[in-house]
This record gives structure tokens, C-alpha cells and sequence, in this order.
């Protein structure tokens, strides 16, 4: 019996088609999930709205993200790694984040 390929699932919801690279490489990413990758992405999101709590005197933005692209390509990853390292130092001060042990947070 052959297993059947499904379209990537996401939680939360997902840009659809062509704004979301992931679909149509399902292979790739079942491949790279047995060799234990992890795939880097470009992400742009929106922010369509602003939530304001009046009782608690809250507001938070409401982020959805509109178009991901997965790079494949080592060297793309490679660079935008640097980028994200360069990004995450500049917002916490701190050095890389660590992946090595961190657990799915579902």
C-alpha cells in the first residue's frame, strides 16, 4: 500500500498557495523531518489589526503571516541564518539562540 502524500497542515492557519512555499514540497519536508532538519524561512506578516481590552487597559497587534518561503538552497539558508543571528543579537543583546534542545511547545 503506498502512503498517500497530503498537503502541509499548520497550526493557527497559514498563508494558502502560492504565498506559502511549503506546499508542493511536502517530499522535501517529510525528508528533511527524518534527518532531523529544521528548514529556514523567509516570513512577512501583516498586522490587520490592533486588539484593545478597555477593562484592562490592554492593546496587542493581531500578527498573521502572509507569505513564507522556505530556502532549500544551503547557501540562502546559510546567509539568512546570519541574518537572523545579527537580528536576534540587535533585539535581546544576547548571543544566537540556542535550538539544541528545545522541545515543540504544542
Amino acid at each position: 500500500m503506498t502512503t498517500e502524500i497530503k498537503p502541509t497542515a499548520f497550526k493557527n492557519g497559514a498563508p494558502k498557495a502560492e504565498r506559502n512555499g511549503m506546499f508542493g514540497n511536502e517530499l522535501r519536508l517529510i525528508e528533511a523531518a527524518k534527518a532531523g532538519e529544521r528548514i529556514t524561512a523567509i516570513v512577512t506578516y501583516e498586522i490587520p489589526k490592533v486588539i484593545h481590552d478597555e477593562i484592562a487597559d490592554e492593546k496587542y497587534p493581531i500578527v498573521a503571516a502572509v507569505h513564507i518561503e522556505p530556502l532549500f538552497d544551503e547557501e540562502r539558508a546559510a546567509a539568512a541564518g546570519k541574518l537572523q543571528a545579527a537580528e536576534y543579537k540587535a533585539r535581546t543583546g544576547e548571543g544566537a539562540l540556542d535550538f539544541g534542545d528545545m522541545e515543540d511547545e504544542d
